[in-house]
């Protein structure tokens, strides 16, 4: 039908003449593996309308499928038209397409195509996780590259603000990870370039990028050293901080200024080129690595506690990340305390935090005073329940103790009266004699 609407198109000169005839290719893979997908594509070009049918035959278990239709408008396009086959067994699968197309000329073509895809046995997955090259551009690495070393080093100018990390993997199935643009900073940048094998096995090649700093500032925060970055744009300034510049060893280093809470916040970068923000005090020239915790609109900068808590048990948790001092009731709470600032009020104040949703809700210190009272009344109330148990046990041993006396007593009263009636008879005995004589 829709070829004769082509045709009738045509006729009326509704559609122009000067197009090109119709084609037809067929394309798939050369040859799959046992048990894989194999899919055969016909790619129809200036073609109006087609009448095309897709056979398969061979190691598979069939996927003929047959295709007709027309353009809408009765104009050429190009159709792709495609059926998918899973291979069975070790040989070859015969795709073989016929049919005929219609060009919008009215020209009608037959088609005739095969491909031929062969089925090998399934190949063992590769093991190869290494690289044929790595490489950062316009430097050199030091030790020079071998695919069995895994660690290089490289030194850029202080001017340089981005590198570019390239490699190659040395067997075609495996991938890699780790290469393109990456920004550094002075000091130590560690970039690690993972590769994966086929089977899932990895390997990671460390490039170590020194930018040179020739004066570097060294601070030791909880026995770690650190140095002062002194570049900005390698600092995300934090909510509610502004930024500015402040002068440390006589040089300009960019911080981070809270009116509210009143901390000075400096970057600082560890041995193994990561940056962290830290409470700079300037009075006594220490550090302190600043984090922020949010959760429920609040954010926090969790700290230690002002004094212990009595009757509380104290702990260390992770939360996002940060080991933190924490207060609980006992070892399995879900439920525990932190000592935290508000950084929008700057108020400091006891908070609970749920560890399993992750969220933290101011604690009333009159809370933990009824706690307390509630944990002195259960041991008053513990220590009396003792006392009368004690007590009671001690009563019932006196009086198992009373009755066995008592029954000891009896026991030899009805002794003494049976020996009394034994004895009757004989002093009777005794008497009649006596008479007698």
């Amino acid at each position: 039908m829709k070829k004769k609407l082509v045709k009738l198109f045509l006729f009326l000169g509704l559609i122009p003449i000067s197009v090109q005839a119709g084609t037809a290719s067929i394309s798939a893979p050369s040859s799959v593996e046992v048990g894989s997908k194999v899919t055969a594509t016909v790619t129809l070009k200036n073609t109006a309308a087609w009448n095309i049918k897709i056979n398969s035959s061979g190691s598979t278990s069939g996927c003929s499928q047959s295709f007709a239709d027309a353009t809408s408008n009765g104009q050429n396009t190009t159709k792709s038209l495609s059926v998918t086959c899973k291979a069975t067994g070790v040989g070859a699968i015969a795709f073989v397409v016929s049919g005929d197309i219609t060009s919008a000329d009215g020209t009608n073509s037959n088609v005739s195509l095969s491909k031929r895809v062969t089925v090998t046995e399934v190949r063992p997955k590769s093991t190869d996780a290494t690289l044929s090259s790595l490489s950062v551009e316009g430097y050199e690495l030091s030790p020079a590259f071998s695919k069995d070393t895994l660690e290089y080093s490289v030194t850029v100018p202080s001017t340089v603000d981005k590198i570019n990390i390239s490699a190659k993997k040395n067997e075609s199935h495996a991938s890699v990870e780790g290469t393109g643009e990456f920004e550094v900073s002075e000091g130590s940048n560690v970039f690690p370039v993972t590769v994966t094998a086929e089977n899932g096995s990895k390997k990671t090649y460390t490039i170590n990028v020194n930018v040179e700093d020739t004066n570097p500032i060294e601070v030791h925060i909880d026995n770690q050293t650190y140095t002062l970055v002194k570049n900005s744009k390698n600092l995300t300034i934090p909510e509610s901080y502004e930024e500015k510049t402040i002068q440390i060893n006589g040089m300009d280093i960019p911080a981070f200024y809270n009116d509210i809470t009143k901390f000075t916040l400096v970057g600082v970068k560890s041995l193994e080129g990561n940056i962290s923000l830290a409470i700079y005090d300037e009075e006594n020239n220490t550090y302190t690595i600043y984090h922020e915790f949010a959760g429920n609109n609040l954010n926090l900068y969790i700290t230690n506690f002002p004094k212990p808590y009595e009757d509380f048990i104290q702990d260390y948790l992770s939360i996002n990340d940060i080991e933190v001092e924490v207060y609980k009731l006992s070892e399995n709470s879900r439920f525990v305390i932190v000592y935290a600032m508000n950084i929008n009020t700057g108020e400091y104040n006891y908070y609970s935090y749920d560890t399993e949703e992750n969220t933290f809700q101011i604690y009333d210190d009159s809370d933990i005073k009824v706690l307390k009272e509630l944990k002195k009344e259960m041991k008053t109330y513990i220590y009396i329940c003792f006392a009368f148990g004690s007590a009671l046990f001690l009563a019932i041993i006196i009086i198992i103790y009373l009755l066995s006396k008592k029954g000891k007593n009896n026991r030899k009263k009805r002794k003494s009266e049976i020996d009394t009636l034994d004895d009757e008879p004989k002093k009777n005995k005794k008497v009649k004699k006596e008479s007698d004589k």
